[in-house]
């Protein structure tokens, strides 16, 4: 049985990144219109990023928005901005998803580029440092896999990246648990909800009606139209962009098949000495490892906590676990951190597709959605975003898009088998010479 973390007196389970954060909200009382040229299902990253550029190209549009703008992932993530690469190469990618599978890649490094250009443009704060991330293999036999990545990331996408054999890791991370490492200086760091922040504001200025505590209920047709239902009535709109991700649930049962919800948790330490951080991470990388349960972690952007996050668990679970979990991980990986108590604590869900790649296409005439980016998807997301929105408004269709999208084997039994998917998973992720 895991122990109990060390909490620190003021702690509580709830998000870091929302203390101090100012989130836009809509006007009270805003009312729902009963027609508009876009309606977007889905108020976070993709459907803010989405409704903003189809503002501003003249349309009227609603996001419609069950909980709170920013809710979901995108005020609770990593604030990891990544390429998304999941698989070895160029030829790999068109192997598994035909001649649209290179662009996926292409469109993974285009992502962070696109936020970045967002984030200099719109002059949102977010603390955002292109500071590297490192890949870390959590045994032996992860070390080739970083190899190769290395030649995908310098000779199929041109960037700079550099295996860390692990007699040297000690000038990148402060632990001596892992078997080498794969340096890649084109990603970074920002505060996720600052950054989600932002991304609202300008959508809201630009014209879009926001919605709050108004979920989609139905989806069905009037006079060959999309009608959205909600229980607060009906909009007519020419166009529906469904952008759930992670909270994608029975509205067009075609994507609740291919798209699964598992859950990711996050603790953030008390405040520690900067000569603990500094040896933490010497170079204020972003941290994941090779695991299928894997974990990742960074210094908050003001250097001054370790923020710690993975996956407990397949199963359901609670934040209090996860954070028992979590600390146990951390401590394995960081004995230095024994004893730095958490002060914060919290969780939610990615949306996991088979392949772990991210979807933009069309269930129906009038019905596009942008969703499935594998806990990866502060960059990706606003890129589908943008690119959704071109594509409705006529522009030809993005390359990555279309892709044959398979559905979660046995997706109706979920309950039943992601306990032993997990089962299965942790005996995969034993370290293995």
């Amino acid at each position: 049985m895991t122990a109990s973390a060390p909490l620190a007196p003021t702690y509580r389970e709830t998000c870091y990144w929302l203390e101090g954060t100012e989130v836009p909200r809509p006007p009270e009382g805003t009312a729902l219109p009963v027609e508009a040229d876009v309606v977007v299902v889905g108020g976070g990253y993709t459907g803010v990023t989405a409704a903003g550029e189809l503002a501003r190209r003249g349309r009227s549009v609603v996001v419609l928005e069950k909980h709170r703008l920013g809710w979901g992932a995108s005020t609770r993530n990593g604030g990891m901005v990544l390429p998304d690469v999941k698989h070895h190469g160029v030829a790999e990618m068109r192997a598994r998803l035909g001649d649209g599978g290179p662009a996926v890649s292409e469109a993974a490094v285009e992502a962070v580029r696109s936020l970045e250009r967002t984030i200099d443009e719109g002059a949102i704060d977010c603390g955002y440092v292109r500071s590297g991330h490192l890949s870390l293999a959590h045994c032996p036999s992860a070390v080739g896999g970083l190899r190769t990545m290395e030649r995908v990331y310098r000779e199929d996408l041109g960037l700079e990246a550099s295996f860390v054999p692990r007699d040297e890791l000690g000038g990148e991370i402060g632990s001596a648990a892992y078997f080498g490492g794969l340096a890649v200086p084109f990603s970074g760091g920002l505060h996720p909800a600052r950054y989600f922040a932002g991304l609202a504001r300008l959508a809201l200025a630009a014209g879009v009606t926001a919605c709050e505590q108004a979920p989609a209920t139905g989806l069905g047709r009037d006079r060959g139209r999309p009608v959205v239902r909600t229980p607060r009535g009906d909009i007519r709109a020419k166009h529906v962009l469904l952008a759930t991700d992670g909270y994608t649930d029975g509205l067009v049962p075609a994507l609740h098949r291919r798209v699964l919800p598992v859950g990711s948790y996050i603790i953030a330490t008390e405040p520690v000495d900067a000569a603990l951080a500094k040896e933490v991470s010497p170079r204020n990388r972003m941290f994941f490892d090779t695991r299928n349960f894997l974990s990742y972690w960074r210094l908050s952007p003001d250097g001054t906590r370790i923020l710690f996050g993975g996956r407990a668990s397949f199963a359901p679970t609670t934040v209090t676990r996860a954070r028992d979990f979590l600390y146990a991980r951390l401590a394995r990986v960081h004995p230095q951190l024994a004893g730095v108590r958490v002060e914060y604590a919290w969780g939610g869900n990615v949306g996991l597709t088979l392949d772990r790649v991210p979807r933009l296409g069309r269930v129906a005439d009038g019905v596009t959605y942008a969703l499935g980016y594998s806990g990866t998807g502060v960059a990706a997301s606003s890129l589908f975003g943008t690119a959704a929105a071109r594509w409705i408004c006529g522009e030809e269709q993005p390359p990555f898009a279309g892709l044959r999208f398979p559905a979660i084997p046995l997706s109706r039994f979920r309950p039943a088998w992601l306990p032993l998917a997990g089962l299965w998973f942790k005996w995969r992720d034993r370290c293995r010479e």
